[in-house]
């Protein structure tokens, strides 16, 4: 009965186990990234896609481009219109206020001449009244307090003139008056038509303004979208260059091969990958890696080789992470289908982004799934790759299983 509830509590705990295994490898198949093409069909269907969006992208550039041209020359006119109109309008305000200093002087004379005439007449009553109230001469008089006949003309003769010139001097000054009122009146309807002009033309410069005003915040915005379309293109460009690279790469690669007479992973055509009696294959291309004489333990095993060259899966199995911790954002995680040497996963250490495999991906032994990284990838002083065993998050187990691969590595 005990024997029975124990392996039942083992089936759920297993089940429970695999059933979070499955969920770890589905978040992180969701958020890795996308595989690189490993063939030269999918490599040039992702070309000819990258090409299509760089002439749709090219499209709505010159689209663009075309549109700002439009509305550049659409400125430009309005511009042209805005400057006659602004000479225009200079020429108007400087008539309207010509005219106004020409009313704001008639005015001041107008002003000058009331008070001369308000003198004059003023001057003109205080003789009359003077004469009403003085004692009127009789000719005896005028005749006695002349000294001559001559002497008597004169003061009659004098007498007339005065009495003309007040009558000029009070008439011109009123002659004045009117036609400085008459010229007032004048002035101020020309400025009053000099205002409504200056008035239309001002409104029809504003409205000009206006318009190119409107123009130009749409040159603003289709300046912005050409903008992010010349970025999105450019990426794209560079995108379509990196994957005709890569064919070109894969094709020099295929040619190689075909050459020396070996296949995709690196072993002779119609042969089997070498392998040691556990099923084992050796993870990089003979001719690439380091002697053994100059591999060491760390982790795992460290074995030099060129960045770039093509990392091998060691066992079948699937591919359930990339990314460790000191190791690179490109390193895979391989879940062998058989354990080797009672260990299940095996990482391979500072690989680089070529050859990406997705997780969740079938691999035989010897199939290429990555790549050394060129340079500096992770903690490391070069390119080389650092194989080892790894638990079930993709760790490594540490130098105490460096020996086991060891030992793998020497037997294949």
């Amino acid at each position: 009965m005990l024997s029975q509830q124990g392996s039942s509590v083992r089936l759920v705990g297993f089940t429970l186990a695999l059933l979070l295994a499955c969920v770890t490898v589905a978040c992180l198949g969701a958020g890795s990234p996308p595989a690189i093409a490993e063939s030269s069909g999918q490599l040039q269907q992702q070309i000819g896609a990258g090409q299509g969006r760089v002439a749709a992208l090219s499209g709505r550039v010159g689209a663009a481009t075309s549109r700002l041209r439009d509305l550049g020359t659409r400125i430009s006119a309005l511009q042209s219109q805005i400057t006659g109109i602004q000479a225009e309008l200079d020429h108007k305000l400087a008539q309207l206020l010509s005219v106004r200093r020409q009313l704001i002087a008639a005015r001041v004379r107008l002003v000058a001449l009331e008070a001369f005439e308000t003198r004059a007449e003023s001057v003109l009553a205080q003789q009359m009244v003077g004469a009403y109230e003085a004692a009127r001469p009789d000719v005896v008089s005028v005749v006695l307090e002349a000294t001559g006949f001559q002497n008597l003309l004169e003061r009659i003769s004098f007498a007339q003139r005065i009495r003309d010139q007040d009558k000029l001097v009070v008439g011109g000054v009123r002659a004045a008056r009117r036609w400085v009122a008459a010229q007032a009146t004048r002035l101020g309807g020309l400025e009053a038509r000099a205002q409504a002009l200056t008035t239309q033309v001002l409104n029809e410069r504003n409205r000009v303004y206006g318009a190119k005003l409107l123009l130009v915040d749409r040159q603003i915005a289709v300046a912005r979208s050409r903008n992010g379309a010349a970025g999105q293109l450019a990426t794209a460009r560079n995108q379509v260059a990196v994957l005709q690279r890569r064919l070109s790469a894969f094709r020099a690669d295929q040619a190689t091969r075909a050459a020396q007479g070996t296949g995709a992973g690196g072993h002779p055509v119609g042969s089997s990958p070498v392998t040691s009696g556990a099923g084992f294959a050796f993870p990089l291309p003979r001719g690439d890696a380091s002697p053994p004489s100059t591999w060491s333990l760390d982790d795992g095993v460290d074995i030099s080789a060129p960045g770039g060259t093509p990392e091998l899966a060691v066992c079948s199995g699937t591919v359930v992470l990339h990314g460790i911790g000191g190791f690179g954002p490109s390193a895979p995680v391989l879940h062998c289908d058989t354990p080797l040497s009672g260990y299940g996963y095996v990482y391979y250490g500072h690989a680089g982004p070529g050859n990406w495999t997705p997780v969740g991906a079938h691999v035989s032994a010897g199939e290429v799934i990555s790549q050394v990284g060129y340079g500096i990838v992770g903690i490391s002083t070069g390119p080389h790759l650092e194989i080892g065993f790894a638990d079930s998050g993709g760790s490594p187990v540490g130098p105490s299983s460096a020996p086991a691969m060891m030992s793998l590595l020497q037997a294949s």
